[in-house]
Formats: C-alpha cells, structure tokens, sequence
C-alpha cells in the first residue's frame, strides 16, 4: 500500500514538471511571436493635421407604419345578424352598408308610432283652430301639443333604433379582420376592423440630443426596407412634448401612399435627417481614434514622437468624428500605423 501511494506521488510530480516546462516553452514561443517594437528606431506613419471646419452628419432612425385611421366596428344594436356584406380584404368606400341586423320588430312598432303620431298632430291641429272660439281652453290645446310630441319623440326614438340596426362603414378603407357570420348574434363584441392606409404615420423613437432637429411641418426623406431603392417624402406631422423613461420623444411622419409601390401598415422603414453645425467645430478622421467609447484616444505626433492623448469627442457622420477637448487647433494625429506605435516612441510622418 505504501509503495503504490509512492509511485502516485511520483508520477504527479512528473505530470507536474512537464506541464510546467510546456508552459514555459509556449510562453517563450509567444515572445519570439510577439511584436515588440524598437523604441530607438523610429516608425513610420501618417498623420492628418486637426483644423476646425464645418461639421455636417447625418442620423437615422428606424420605426414602422402605423394607419392613418384604424377602427374596431362593433353594432350599436344587438340581435340576429341577417345579412353580411363585406369580406376581409375588401375595399369598402365611406357609408356602405356592411351588416343588417333584426329589424323586424321594431318596423312593426314603426307603423304604430306613425298612426299615433298622425292622430295625435291631427287632434291638435284641431283643438289649435278652434281655440279662436270660446268652447276650447288654452289647456286643452296645450295638452294635445304634449301628446302629439310625445308621439313624435316615439316615432323617433324607433326611426334611430332602426338605423342603428344598420352597420356602414364610418370612412374609406379595407377590411382588415372579420368576426361575423350570417344567423350569429352580435352584442357589445367587434364584428370588424377597418383599416384605413390612404396614408400612413411613420413613428420612431428620438432621443433628447436630437429631438430639436424635428418640427412639426419639416419635410423628411423616409426610406423603407421593401423597396430600398425608392425614397418617400414625409411630413413631421407630431413631436411628442414628453419623453420616457429612457428620455426619447415619438415622433410621427405622415406618408403619402398613393403612389406605385404601396405601403402597408406595420412595415419597417428609417427616416435620415442630414444637419450642418451653426459654428466650425474640431473634426477628425475616425482612423485615428484608438481606445473604448468610454476613453477614446488619439496619437499625436509631437517633435518626431509619438504621444498618446486621451480626448473627449461630440457626434460622428461616418468618416468624421468632432472633437470637443483634448487637442487643438493645428496637432497632427496619427492616421495610419497605430498598431506599431507605443506612447512616446519614434516616429516618422511620411508625406
């Protein structure tokens, strides 16, 4: 027993010592590897020369179409549905009808409204001419005048609970969802939805730096992702006065949709707003930013060294990002040949 725990140990001791001396030999292989420069020779690089110009960029927002009118259609009377006149799809125009229910028995009280209407605004009439005499009272005339607009109120009240017995269509557009069959019996439920897509709202998501660059009545070029060869025109149509939690503002662009290629509600599509800086700022070349979001940096290209600077930067069109402190005005940085580069080493700027 004693001798097999020696032979253990043995062995691990072994494992250990050639595990060890592998290490060492990959860390070896990985210096000869490793890129060192040589801080007495100097590097080649090239460099760009900090001046303060007009700065332009652009930025883009994504979002996606809403309706410019969208309603569920649920009956203001309820009973047996007899007659649907729609499907889902269909274009429908402003007033058509699209479901009749029941009607039957309020048309029968119908007809007795209208007798005791007309008997009722025959007897005043009546009692009205021969008021002149001095066999009818003021208060009788008075009295029928009431029966006869109690009569009319009911007449009325039937006339509207008639209609209502009638679905239409409020406003042009499409059937978009369907709920109703012929011999159902429709309540308080939707039968419908009517979507109306003549033109559409774009809705995005802006963030308090730049929501000042969205006025209502600006015109904006939107492009959408079905057809990302074509550009519409939009119109800033509603900037929210409130942001969210995450300090963003909607706002809404009206497009236009009747042209070729038809927009639908629900589609992706970004609008891009290009905008020029009221005074020149410092602006560099994003090649010589090195560093995180967090800290970028920059070489700069003192009396033939090269000094590594940490700089606070503002917006970027792409190729340009603007500088807002940590250079001035005439500093060269460097632009190419970072990789090579240690803080305060030798450098040569090519031309």
């Amino acid at each position: 027993m004693k001798k097999n725990i020696i032979i253990i140990i043995i062995i691990l001791v072994v494992v250990a010592g050639a595990t060890a001396y592998k290490l060492a030999a990959n860390v070896e292989v990985a210096k000869n590897k490793a890129y060192i420069p040589e801080l007495s020779k100097a590097v080649v690089v090239k460099a760009q020369t900090v001046v303060k110009s007009d700065f332009s960029y652009e930025f883009t927002y994504a979002g996606s179409f809403i309706p410019n009118r969208e309603i569920m259609l649920v009956p203001q009377a309820q009973g047996e549905v007899k007659g649907v006149y729609f499907n889902e799809g269909d274009a429908v125009s402003e007033g058509k009808l699209l479901l009749q229910i029941d009607d039957a028995m309020l048309q029968s009280q119908l007809i007795a409204a209208k007798a005791s209407f007309e008997n009722a605004k025959t007897n005043y009439d009546r009692f009205k001419k021969a008021s002149t005499s001095d066999g009818v009272t003021k208060m009788q005339v008075d009295g029928n005048y009431l029966q006869m607009k109690a009569a009319e109120s009911q007449l009325k009240q039937l006339e509207i609970g008639i209609s209502k017995s009638k679905l239409s269509a409020p406003f042009s557009g499409t059937i978009t969802m369907r709920n109703v069959e012929k011999g159902s019996v429709v309540g308080q439920m939707a039968v419908a939805r009517l979507t109306d897509i003549s033109s559409l709202k774009l809705e995005i998501n802006v963030p308090e730096t730049d929501i000042i660059f969205f006025e209502k009545g600006n015109t904006v070029s939107i492009k959408s992702e079905l057809y990302p060869s074509e550009k519409f025109q939009g119109k800033v149509e509603f900037v929210s006065d409130r942001g969210d939690e995450s300090h963003n503002y909607i706002v809404k662009i009206r497009v236009s949709n009747n042209g070729k290629n038809k927009l639908k509600a629900g589609m992706y599509a970004s609008v891009t707003l290009a905008k020029k800086m009221k005074t020149s700022s410092l602006n560099i070349s994003r090649l010589a930013l090195l560093g995180s979001a967090k800290k970028p940096q920059v070489y700069v290209a003192d009396n033939g060294k090269a000094i590594l600077r940490n700089i606070v930067v503002g917006r970027s069109n792409g190729t340009n990002i603007e500088v807002i402190s940590g250079i001035a005005e005439g500093e060269k940085v460097i632009t190419n040949g970072q990789i090579n580069l240690v803080d305060s080493c030798l450098i040569t700027v090519a031309n």
